[in-house]
């Protein structure tokens, strides 16, 4: 009896809590955090990008699995005058999951290579009270990451989208994906399911997904 309690407690430290917003400032404006939050999704090996806006800042990522499912996260960027404010949604977050406390420390090293690599100091740190930071010179823009635009509709309308696994909208919908090789999945309950695989390099692609009932 005292190990079933004990594997009830686990599993409940594991479970989503309601998605809750996570807001972190740094002192860096945005054009130079961005960089550093699109070089944590690529390359630290744990986020399955789903999607990358680079005009709005926005993102969003699948991580996770095992115990805890995989989950989808988002991230956006708002300016704040020099500073930058990273906003990160997550239903995670605690013990077993600290899911935007990670991506901030990921970003954190990231933003540390980064400037290493281009020669400046890293001042992403809170601002003490009352003392000023030097000021800091003027990034250069990053280049924008050519994608592609999919238009997703169905027969009939209203069926779930998903993209490599993760849900992300209902028919129709206009989706921005990052360039590479993607499964797209349209579902609507009473119908069998109808999938994909696509290549994206640029451009934009129409998807049209005309859904046979189940019964068929």
């Amino acid at each position: 009896m005292k190990r079933f309690f004990t594997m009830i407690a686990l599993l409940s430290l594991a479970l989503p809590a309601f998605a809750k917003t996570h807001r972190e400032m740094f002192n860096v404006p945005c054009s130079e955090l961005w960089p550093a939050v699109k070089d944590t999704l690529r390359n630290s090996g744990k986020y399955g990008i789903i999607g990358i806006e680079n005009t709005e800042m926005t993102a969003s990522y699948n991580m996770g699995g095992g115990l805890t499912a995989k989950r989808t996260n988002s991230v956006v960027l708002n300016s704040a005058g020099n500073d930058c404010e990273l906003q990160i949604q997550t239903a995670f977050s605690g013990l077993v999951n600290n899911d935007a406390g990670d991506f901030r420390k990921r970003v954190d090293n990231s933003l540390s290579k980064l400037r290493a690599t281009n020669g400046t100091a890293n001042p992403s740190s809170p601002k003490p009270d009352g003392q000023a930071l030097p000021p800091l010179p003027e990034p250069t823009a990053p280049a924008p990451t050519a994608g592609a635009q999919i238009a997703v509709v169905s027969i009939p309308e209203g069926a779930d989208i998903e993209i490599d696994g993760s849900f992300v909208g209902s028919t129709p919908s206009s989706i921005e994906l990052v360039p590479g090789e993607h499964s797209v999945a349209v579902r609507k309950k009473g119908f069998k399911p109808w999938e994909r695989k696509i290549k994206v390099s640029a451009g934009s692609i129409n998807l049209r997904a005309e859904l046979d009932t189940a019964g068929e």
